[in-house]
C-alpha cells in the first residue's frame, strides 16, 4: 500500500513533492509500506496534516494588500509614490484581479492549497481504513483500543479541518442550510482512492458542512492528548475546542462559539490571566530569527495548533513588490490608530517584529509571517524556506468569543473580552505606557464613530450581513461600533494569516482592488469591485480538475492550460525546491 497517495480525480495531473518536516513534528513522517499495528497508524497520522499554507493567496484577495501601482493617499513616512514596480509572480496579478489563477508554479498557489489538503485527507483515510482492518483482524489490547480511539480523533478532527479550509477558500461562504443549498461545496472525501481517475461530486456547501460538523463532533468525542509527545504539533483536545469554536463561528451558531471557547479559555468574560500572548517575551530580540521564535514557541499558551509549511509567502512582502500590506490596507491594521494606542503604529507589533522594506513606502511585514530556512547546503547556502503557522491561538479564539457576544447583543460581555486583548497587548516588551489608554466602552464609540478620519480604514459597511446571516442585523449605534473595534482587533490579530478573506466573504463585506495607474490622471487604471454576492468570492478550483470533469467554483471557466505548469521552478519565491538564502 503507498502511503503517499495523491487524489488524482482531484489534482489531475499535479505532482507531488514530499519533503522531510521533521525538524518541526515530534514524528517523522511514515515512510513504511505496510501498516499493521495501532502504533504504526498513529505515527502514519503525524504526516495527516498539509505541507501547503493558504495564507499567501487568501492575503491577495482580501483588501489586506494594495497595488503600490495605483495612485493612493499615502499613509507612510515617505510619500513617494511608484507605479513600475514588478509584481512577484503572475499569480499574484492574478489574484489581486480576482481572476483564476492559471500559473500553478511554486508552492503558494491555489493548485498546490487543492493538492496539498487533498493529499493531508488522503493520508487520514488510509489511517481510518488501516484501522478498520487492524481492529477487525486482531484481537488488541486494552491499551491499544484506547489508542485506536485517539486516533479516530486525531483523523476526524484532521479530515474536518482539511475540508473547513478548502471549502471557504473554493466555495462561497456558508449562510444557512437552505440558502447554502445552492452554493456548490467541494468533494467529501472519507475513503481512500481505488481508482486510478475517479469522479468527484462537489455537493453543496450545506452538504459539506453537514460533513465537516460530523467528523468534528466525532474527533471530539475521541481526541486525547496523552498520546502526543508534542501536542501542540497535533489537534490536541485545545486546539479542538477552538477549531469547534470556529466552525461554529462561521456557521452562526453563536451559543456553540461560546461553550467551546469557554473550555479553553474559562466561562468569566474578560478574565483570561496567563492564557494570551506574553508579549514581553519579545524583550531583546533583537534579530529576526529570535523574534520569530517567539511567535512559534511551543511553550507558549497562546498556540494551540502549530503547522509547519513549506511557503515563500514571507518574500511576496518583504521585498517591496507591486502588491504590499501598504497605504489604506495598512492604516486600517498595522500603521493606523486605534481606540486605545495614541501613536499611528501599535507600540507593542513594533516591538514584536514589524518590519519594513528598505524605506516603508513600499509597506508593511510582521514577523508573525516569519521564515524559518533549513539549509540543505551549507556550501551553495541552499535549503527550504518553512513557515509555521500558528492555526489555532488563545487570542483569537478569545476575539472570537467576542464576537459572538456581540452577536447576541451581549456588549458587555463582548467588552470584557475585547478589554482582556487589548489590555494583553498592551503589556509589550518595553513600557509604552504613555501612548495607552483604557479601552471603555466610551472609547470604542468615540473611536469608532463615523466621523472619526484616524478610523477611516477600520470601519466596515455591514448592510449584507443579512443576506449572509439570516435573521442577523448590525444595528447601527453601539453595536456596530463594536463590531468594528472586534474586526480591527481581528485584522490585527490575523494579519498575514489569510482570515481576514474569509471574515470578509462570511460577512458579506464589499470591498475593491484598485489596479495600476491611468494615463495622465491621479486615477486608477481600473477597479474590480467585489459585491457580497460576487461569484469571484470562491477561487477557482485547478484548472487541470476541471478538465478532469470536477465543477468549477465559477460559471464558464477557461480551459485553457497551455500556460499552466505542475513543475515547480527554481527561483527565489519557492519553498519546497532549493532555494537560496541570500536572495
Amino acid at each position: 500500500m503507498k502511503i503517499n497517495k495523491y487524489v488524482l480525480g482531484l489534482v489531475a495531473g499535479a505532482s507531488l513533492l514530499t519533503v522531510s518536516c521533521s525538524d518541526f513534528l515530534d514524528t517523522a513522517p511514515d515512510t513504511r509500506t505496510e501498516i499493521n499495528t495501532v502504533e504504526s497508524v498513529r505515527q502514519l497520522l503525524a504526516t495527516a496534516y498539509t505541507q501547503f499554507n493558504y495564507g499567501l493567496i487568501a492575503e491577495l484577495s482580501s483588501d489586506n494588500v494594495v497595488d503600490n501601482n495605483a495612485p493612493h493617499v499615502s499613509n507612510m513616512t515617505n510619500n513617494t509614490v511608484y507605479y513600475t514596480l514588478n509584481a512577484a509572480d503572475r499569480m499574484s496579478d492574478e489574484l489581486f484581479a480576482f481572476e483564476p489563477v492559471v500559473t500553478n508554479s511554486g508552492n503558494d498557489t491555489p493548485n498546490n492549497i487543492w493538492m496539498g489538503f487533498y493529499n493531508a485527507i488522503a493520508t487520514v483515510n488510509h489511517a481510518l481504513e488501516n484501522l478498520d482492518r487492524i481492529e477487525t483482524e486482531q484481537t488488541l489490547s486494552a491499551s491499544d483500543r484506547a489508542l485506536a480511539s485517539a486516533c479516530r480523533g486525531e483523523a476526524y478532527l484532521s479530515r474536518a479541518y482539511h475540508h473547513f479550509i478548502l471549502v471557504n477558500m473554493f466555495s462561497q461562504a456558508y449562510r444557512s442550510d437552505e440558502l447554502s443549498m445552492s452554493d456548490v461545496g467541494i468533494p467529501y472525501v472519507t475513503v481512500p482512492e481505488k481508482d486510478l481517475l475517479q469522479h468527484y461530486d462537489r455537493g453543496t456547501v450545506t452538504e459539506t458542512y453537514r460533513m465537516i460538523e460530523q467528523d468534528l463532533q466525532e474527533g471530539l468525542k475521541r481526541v486525547n492528548d496523552s498520546y502526543y509527545a508534542v501536542p501542540k504539533y497535533h489537534f490536541n483536545r485545545n486546539a479542538a475546542y477552538a477549531f469547534a469554536a470556529r466552525f461554529y463561528l462561521f456557521k452562526h451558531e453563536y451559543d456553540s462559539v461560546i461553550k467551546y471557547a469557554n473550555l479553553v479559555l474559562g466561562d468569566t468574560p474578560g478574565e483570561v490571566s496567563g492564557l494570551l500572548r506574553d508579549y514581553t517575551q519579545f524583550k531583546d530580540r533583537n534579530l529576526v530569527d529570535d523574534a520569530i521564535n517567539v511567535w512559534i514557541d511551543n511553550d507558549s499558551p497562546a498556540n494551540l495548533l502549530l503547522m509547519p509549511t513549506y511557503s515563500a509567502a514571507m518574500r511576496y512582502f518583504r521585498s517591496g513588490y507591486r502588491y504590499a500590506l501598504n497605504h489604506e490596507a495598512a492604516a486600517g491594521s498595522l500603521n493606523g490608530f486605534g481606540p486605545s494606542w495614541l501613536l499611528n503604529i501599535h507600540p507593542t507589533f513594533m516591538g514584536a517584529g514589524l518590519l519594513v522594506n528598505g524605506i516603508q513606502d513600499y509597506g508593511l511585514m510582521s514577523l508573525k509571517l516569519g521564515e524559518k530556512f533549513r539549509i540543505m547546503n551549507k556550501v551553495a547556502n541552499t535549503g527550504y524556506a518553512i513557515i509555521v503557522r500558528m492555526e489555532f491561538t488563545t487570542d483569537l479564539l478569545l476575539l472570537e468569543r467576542a464576537e459572538a457576544y456581540i452577536m447576541k447583543f451581549d456588549l458587555a460581555s463582548a467588552l470584557a473580552d475585547l478589554h482582556a486583548w487589548d489590555q494583553n497587548l498592551q503589556n509589550g516588551p518595553v513600557d509604552n505606557s504613555a501612548y495607552f489608554v483604557e479601552l471603555t466602552n466610551e472609547a470604542i464609540l468615540s473611536f469608532y464613530a463615523s466621523d472619526n478620519e484616524n478610523a477611516a480604514s477600520s470601519l466596515l459597511d455591514y448592510s449584507h450581513v443579512p443576506d449572509m446571516i439570516p435573521g442577523q442585523v448590525i444595528y447601527s449605534g453601539d453595536m456596530e461600533a463594536y463590531m468594528n473595534c472586534l474586526m480591527h482587533f481581528r485584522r490585527l490579530e490575523t494579519i498575514h494569516t489569510g482570515m481576514r478573506f474569509f471574515d470578509l466573504k462570511r460577512l458579506g463585506i464589499e470591498y475593491s482592488h484598485e489596479i495600476g495607474k491611468a494615463q495622465g490622471v491621479m486615477e486608477p487604471e481600473r477597479v474590480e469591485f467585489l459585491s457580497w454576492d460576487d461569484p469571484r468570492r470562491a477561487l477557482e478550483v485547478p484548472q487541470e480538475s476541471i478538465i478532469m470533469g470536477l465543477e468549477p467554483s465559477r460559471q464558464a471557466p477557461s480551459t485553457d492550460v497551455s500556460s499552466s505548469s505542475s513543475v515547480v521552478k527554481m527561483d527565489d519565491l519557492e519553498g519546497i525546491e532549493v532555494v537560496d538564502k541570500n536572495k
